[in-house]
């Protein structure tokens, strides 16, 4: 039946059903009737019902009395199935019932449900930034603008209007006006050919959750933990979120659940679920605006074996521009204790923007116009009952929340320092200033972490956050003595000198202790990829002429352990990518003995490369790996070492090797 015929010959539906309602995604029943499209791709039409909501009543009448349950329409009643009960919406508690909505959660899923915030103030909407409005176009903002200040009027002059009926907004208007697309046969043929629809078995899944739950969230904890578990055992969650998890805790799997999923090694299992995750994305199939978002952040958190254009920046760009769009930023400035998700949400997207930045100075910070928020504090962690995990979650230990708190201070200490050393005119005398906070924050973390005097798990979140410091104060005061900046003071570049080297110790000690309390396989991809910039830097100062032959023996002895330390973790796909390279630069330098094979196979390969042009773009590799290196990455190898700028040039940054935040 056409479509227009087919809307005719049923009742006037303005809102979404129950189900799309539920699971905050988009729901044509407006234009083609009961049941919508989206339940009949998903095989439920008989669950395809509408949700009852309070009758309008005039100020100064009684209220009509309801009619009772029994006398519902069937296809009208919101009496819910016990499966539909038990679909909870991801990162909010929410009823299904829109009358008891958090008028905040509203405006937050705006974007996607198509309703507006009934009682926001002109005061409150003077606190969005610019273009922070839910429409995506100049003049449906505008006349959006106009339709809600017309709204707040009325509904300030008289109680006509009841606050719990958003299906009627002009937002809502709009999507009924512009639905979105579908997925074809085609398409849905496409995907499920590419394995995107399945999972791994359920024991093998749980595993994968928990791991998650246990290495990956603590450092990022952008989700909710409890309503995440219960859409999971429910069937209801987004399967780009699901991908995205199960991308990111493939690195803490044992071997034995890879092999469950089908998968031999850890690089094989993190591309596809990474490529599972992506396919969803492109197909714009499935998935919340906030699940979208914390997927994006997930990935964002990930480096893949090989080159990839949807790197992680490409997934921070797009995390930032969906919290924008969602409006994540003003659910931080209101004072609701419902919005605790958000506002960590929010600062672990603050965190990275810096750390992004400091990574790379060419790199644009994204919300360095955003308006401030309140610091992080241990309430912004919600209450949970564990016991309804399933026995997937752990209890939230005090290292763990005081863990993102030190990484927002942190943020906030070199994103000052950042401000003077890139300043017209900085002065010594103001980066002291500027740096001094950074050694009383270092003093106070064992305190606020309460650790104990042995080696724990706690003792994992508190040198992951003291090796993010070192490693940052490393790049920075590399920059200073390199006169990265404007600054010809010499004794600032002899203080940085000192700092610099100070930082090395530092980071080298740390490598050292997780190594001895085999800990290393424990700890987030920010702190594996720390070890391969130190790896870096040590290589630099063994082959810099202008160092002493003390610091240039004592390189050498660290290359030597940070190298034992990277092949503890040889099976993680950012290192897999990385050695190859490294082998070759140590092994030409005489940095790192190698074996008969190897350096075998680097003479031939050098004398490949001096002879001849390789016509299809690639190097040989040493024949324990078969790994390959784009034409573009080989530059720096048979070239001046010494002279690469391991932190700022382009090619090594292909190979990730600076990491990520």
């Amino acid at each position: 039946m056409p479509l227009q015929s087919r809307a005719s010959s049923t009742p006037k539906i303005s809102k979404a059903c129950v189900p799309c309602r539920t699971r905050k995604i988009k729901c044509n029943a407006a234009v083609v009737g009961l049941p919508c499209g989206s339940c009949v791709s998903r095989e439920c039409p008989e669950e395809c019902v509408l949700s009852a909501r309070k009758r309008r009543t005039l100020k100064g009448r009684n209220a009509e009395p309801p009619r009772s349950r029994k006398n519902l329409p069937e296809t009208n009643g919101s009496v819910l199935s016990p499966r539909q009960q038990q679909l909870p919406t991801n990162g909010s508690r929410q009823t299904t019932d829109s009358s008891h909505s958090d008028p905040v959660e509203e405006s937050i899923h705006a974007s996607h449900t198509g309703s507006s915030l009934r009682n926001d103030t002109p005061h409150s909407r003077d606190r969005r930034p610019p273009g922070q409005a839910q429409a995506d176009l100049l003049y449906l903002n505008i006349l959006q603008d106009t339709v809600n200040d017309t709204s707040a009027a009325q509904t300030d002059a008289s109680d006509h209007q009841s606050n719990d009926e958003p299906d009627d907004s002009f937002n809502s208007q709009i999507h009924h006006w512009n639905p979105p697309p579908q997925l074809d046969d085609v398409d849905n043929e496409y995907l499920a050919k590419k394995k995107v629809f399945e999972l791994p078995p359920p024991r093998f899944m749980d595993d994968i959750v928990k791991a998650y739950f246990d290495y990956v969230h603590p450092f990022a904890p952008i989700l909710n933990r409890t309503d995440f578990i219960q859409s999971y055992r429910s069937g209801s969650c987004c399967l780009f979120l699901l991908h995205a998890v199960a991308a990111a805790a493939s690195l803490y799997v044992t071997h034995d659940v890879l092999l469950g999923c089908g998968y031999p090694d850890r690089s094989t299992a993190q591309a596809s679920f990474f490529s599972k995750a992506k396919l969803f994305h492109d197909f714009h199939c499935q998935g919340d605006p906030l699940s979208m978002l914390q997927g994006s952040m997930i990935l964002g958190a990930i480096i893949l074996d090989h080159p990839s254009d949807r790197d992680f920046q490409y997934w921070f760009h797009n995390s930032v521009r969906r919290a924008s769009k969602m409006g994540v930023q003003n659910a931080c400035l209101r004072d609701d204790g419902s919005q605790k998700l958000y506002r960590r949400i929010w600062w672990v997207l603050h965190n990275r923007d810096i750390f992004h930045f400091f990574i790379n100075t060419q790199n644009m910070r994204l919300l360095a116009n955003a308006p401030p928020i309140r610091p992080l504090t241990e309430a912004d962690w919600d209450t949970e009952d564990i016991e309804q995990g399933s026995g997937l979650l752990s209890p939230i230990s005090q290292a763990q929340k005081v863990s993102l708190m030190a990484q927002c201070e942190l943020a906030q200490i070199f994103g000052n320092v950042m401000s003077v050393v890139t300043s017209s005119s900085p002065s010594a005398e103001e980066v002291h200033k500027r740096i001094l906070p950074l050694d009383a924050w270092r003093t106070s973390l064992p305190g606020r972490m309460q650790l104990l005097a042995s080696f724990t798990d706690g003792e994992i979140y508190h040198l992951e956050a003291l090796t993010t410091s070192y490693r940052f104060e490393c790049i920075m005061c590399r920059l200073l003595r390199r006169g990265r900046w404007q600054m010809s003071d010499g004794g600032l570049r002899e203080w940085a000198q000192q700092r610099f080297r100070s930082a090395i110790f530092e980071l080298d000690t740390i490598v050292k202790r997780v190594i001895i309390n085999n800990t290393i396989q424990k700890l987030p991809t920010t702190f594996i990829t720390t070890i391969t910039a130190l790896l870096a830097l040590h290589i630099e100062s063994a082959l810099d002429a202008a160092e002493s032959s003390l610091i240039r023996s004592m390189a050498r002895i660290s290359v030597q352990h940070t190298m034992l330390a990277l092949d503890q973790i040889r099976d993680t796909p950012a290192i897999k990518r990385a050695l190859p390279a490294f082998e070759i630069v140590l092994s030409k330098n005489k940095l790192y003995p190698m074996s008969s094979s190897d350096t075998e196979q680097i003479n031939t390969m050098q004398a490949i490369s001096q002879d001849q042009t390789l016509n299809d773009g690639h190097i040989l590799q040493p024949a324990q790996t078969d790994i390959t290196l784009p034409q573009d990455d080989q530059s720096f190898l048979y070239g001046d070492f010494i002279g690469f700028d391991f932190l700022d040039r382009w090619q090594m940054e292909q190979l990730d090797f600076t990491g990520i935040y």
